[in-house]
């Protein structure tokens, strides 16, 4: 079978094995993939792909074509990187030492007077020099939870091209002249790069991912902010006044506060809330009570969005005549359908932040607001554009017309005692008799986003079991979680049934047949069914910006708005 061959430079890029994961296919050739794992001959059957008249160095892909061993493998590419960053007149200079196994038994590495170049089967070769180099070794090289170098030393993407960084397979080192070098990796990483990384609004590391004082969560601080991640709440972005608030009042550790569970956001009274622009700036360029200002990113038009956003319209399913359609009352009362709303949500303001009228052509931009905000844990920090300082808000327990936006655990559990006493009505030989709330789970990160502390609520079943030949009362309880939560979309808040387990039991009921049977077949299909709170008054005249509707660790639901 033909092999699809690769380039010299792609190889140096990703190393034998990682060219498979990556193939580059020539002239319609089928890739064959060799048996998997770190084996000499994996190694060097993927080496063999090389191109032989490569165009980036046909001499040196000829000696990599030539290797007979993964030590002739990594001393060719150590060479070929090491004469593509100039050889012996270029800032590595002469070795000082030769090619060398490295420790773990997988890469081999050569030092210079002025770095080293680092190979191994997953990555290829790349260099690592100065600070970033003095860093990953202290770190342990490459025996350190970062492993191999990924990429070469690159000159970061600030707006003044001062920094550097090097990426490793399991994180990154960032160095700038006025914060060092620093590691970055994990979901702190994944959240640093989706906001920009060091063109973000954050700008550079300045210190390593760090343990939280209680041992929960980590941090790393940046020249202008900081992410903030625990296993229940994922890792979020805090900045500016709120970060400066939330710093000025204990950090993590004020239960008023706890840990953020949102980036910060631009309350919107018609889906509640948007994402800020993220401005590429130089941080000087920044005072902290204007940064990422919306009106310095003016909104383009409808034709412009339809020609640079064509994959965002198409994940949402949605077109300038459907988006309308899209943004009423879901026909469905399904949790699919709510989940399809709050997950595509993104995208649906993602369009709405670009061009506000979408959402009611009749509607004007007043919709949007220049204020920003936080949500954390147990409360919301706001700041008013132009005050001097962010302050916490107050949950209101009515809306501004006085409409109920309040209620405590026991009423949520008589809410949702309504589906659940449907689900189960109708079962044999047992009936349902309460309906309690008994307390509330932690939040929780499903991948895609934080999802709301969740209802513990005990539903007790009686009926009658058999006792040998007589019959006796019997009870079982079932504990339902339902969770509380905002459909941006529908302006409503909405619950629905997340899961459901057996606490207790004294058997099965006379003439129902296996309760846990029954009780799959009667509870799992309202899983994902929600059921309406309220639904959260607005005008035209008079709309509401709803910034989060919170179950707070005693069960009490409270309903945040902007001021």
């Amino acid at each position: 079978m033909p092999t699809a061959r690769i380039s010299v430079a792609h190889m140096l890029d990703v190393g034998p094995l990682g060219s498979l994961a990556t193939p580059v296919a020539l002239e319609q050739e089928t890739l064959a993939l060799p048996l998997p794992g770190e084996t000499t001959v994996a190694v060097m059957a993927a080496a063999k792909r090389v191109s032989p008249t490569d165009r980036f160095n046909p001499v040196l892909a000829k000696a990599i074509l030539a290797a007979k061993n993964p030590a002739q493998l990594a001393a060719a590419s150590i060479k070929t990187r090491h004469t593509a960053l100039g050889g012996t007149a270029g800032f590595l200079g002469t070795n000082t030492t030769p090619v060398t196994a490295c420790p773990d038994g997988i890469g081999f590495f050569q030092h210079f007077k002025g770095g080293s170049i680092y190979w191994s089967p997953h990555t290829g070769a790349h260099e690592v020099h100065g600070a970033i180099r003095q860093k990953w070794s202290a770190m342990g090289w490459e025996r350190s939870f970062l492993g191999y170098p990924a990429t070469c030393e690159t000159t970061g993407s600030d707006h003044a091209q001062e920094g550097r960084f090097n990426r490793f397979q399991h994180g990154a080192i960032y160095w700038h002249p006025s914060t060092g070098a620093h590691e970055v990796h994990g979901a702190i990483l994944a959240k640093y790069r989706a906001l920009g990384a060091e063109a973000s609004v954050l700008g550079y590391p300045t210190t390593d991912e760090t343990t939280t004082p209680d041992r929960i969560g980590r941090f790393n601080h940046f020249q202008a902010g900081s992410i903030y991640w625990t296993p229940a709440t994922g890792a979020h972005e805090v900045h500016g006044l709120v970060r400066h608030y939330w710093a000025q009042n204990g950090w993590e550790r004020n239960p008023r506060l706890g840990y953020p569970i949102s980036d910060e956001l631009t309350p919107h009274r018609g889906v509640g809330y948007t994402r800020p622009p993220s401005l590429r700036k130089p941080l000087v360029a920044l005072p902290l009570d204007v940064i990422r200002a919306p009106e310095e990113q003016p909104s383009p038009t409808l034709p412009l969005i339809v020609a640079t956003q064509p994959t965002l319209l198409a994940r949402t399913n949605t077109s300038a005549t459907a988006l309308a359609v899209a943004t009423q009352p879901a026909a469905t009362s399904t949790r699919p359908a709510l989940a399809g709303a709050i997950r595509d949500r993104e995208s649906l303001v993602s369009i709405v932040e670009l061009h506000p009228s979408l959402l009611n052509p009749t509607a004007s931009r007043t919709g949007q607001s220049q204020d920003r905000y936080g949500d954390f844990e147990n409360g919301v920090v706001f700041w008013k554009r132009g005050a001097p300082s962010a302050h916490i808000l107050q949950p209101r327990a009515q809306a501004p017309n006085g409409a109920r936006m309040a209620w405590t655990g026991a009423e949520v559990a008589a809410l949702a005692g309504v589906p659940i006493r449907a689900a189960l009505q109708g079962t044999a030989g047992a009936a349902v008799v309460a309906t309690t709330y008994v307390g509330t789970t932690d939040y929780s990160w499903d991948g895609a986003g934080v999802r709301n502390r969740n209802h513990r609520i005990h539903v007790r079943l009686q009926g009658m079991r058999m006792a040998g030949t007589v019959p006796v009362v019997a009870v079982a309880t079932v504990e339902v979680r339902v969770e509380i939560g905002l459909d941006p979309v529908d302006r409503e808040v909405v619950g629905y049934l997340t899961r459901w387990s057996l606490v207790a039991s004294q058997g099965d009921f006379i003439g129902g047949g296996s309760l846990v049977r029954t009780l799959h077949q009667r509870l799992d299909p309202a899983l994902s069914r929600q059921f309406l709170v309220t639904k959260i008054p607005a005008t035209a005249q008079d709309q509401i910006a709803v910034l989060s509707v919170k179950t707070e660790a005693d069960g009490d639901v409270v309903t945040y708005f902007e001021p």
